[in-house]
């Protein structure tokens, strides 16, 4: 069923679309290059921590669809999402108990899951944050600013999972106060699929946790 969603052409008009309505400032690419960023992080976690096939391909169901209504704009994107892939996957006579899975992932894609696909999507989707995916920058914000220097994300899956963010040499990570949930969501989610979560900065392991958690305080 991955294939035919995939291949639907309603579907990817309208993730191709998704940037053009959400275009603010520090708003986030929620398009074609996020959603298949987030397809491929989430099979790499789920194939990692040894989840079958079927499993995999729900996963990867999840992430290109968990962002289709923001087509309507980002707030309630998530709920948006969920009931457009419930109506979607029904018509597609998917068996009731993926569907779930799949739709209870998507919605709850912005606050996190306990379940295996759910985990998953949420870490995956809380990690595509380097500046490939920022539409623009406030210059005077070195904490929107700082995006611009994370040249890419790469994910990896052993006796942990490791997050190790790529940038240009400039980037200064105590500047997580306004993206923390980047560190703080995967770290939740990690508990959910059975691995610790390790973060690197060029390859050199950092707390990224602690620094998140300190500004996270700062500003409750």
């Amino acid at each position: 069923m991955l294939e035919q969603i995939l291949n639907d052409e309603e579907i990817k008009t309208i993730i191709n679309n998704v940037n053009n309505v959400i275009i603010v400032n520090n708003c986030g690419c929620h398009g074609m290059g996020h959603v298949i960023r987030v397809m491929n992080y989430v099979e790499t976690l789920l194939r990692g921590i040894g989840a079958d096939e079927h499993t995999i391909e729900l996963g990867k169901i999840s992430a290109y669809l968990h962002d289709i209504g923001a087509i309507m704009g980002k707030d309630g994107h998530a709920e948006r999402s969920a009931e457009f892939t419930d109506k979607h996957l029904t018509k597609l006579n998917m068996n009731e108990d993926d569907k779930k899975m799949i739709v209870d992932a998507i919605r709850s894609h912005s606050k996190g899951s306990e379940t295996l696909v759910g985990a998953a999507l949420t870490f995956a989707d809380k990690i595509d944050m380097q500046a490939k995916r920022m539409l623009r920058f406030i210059e005077d914000n070195k904490s929107h600013d700082n995006i611009k220097h994370m040249m890419d994300i790469e994910l990896s899956v052993d006796d942990s999972i490791t997050v190790n963010i790529v940038t240009d040499g400039i980037f200064d990570y105590n500047f997580f106060k306004d993206y923390n949930k980047m560190i703080i969501k995967p770290v939740e989610m990690s508990m959910h699929l059975g691995k610790e979560c390790i973060f690197k900065v060029d390859g050199e392991i950092v707390d990224l946790y602690s620094i998140a958690i300190d500004k996270w305080l700062l500003i409750k």
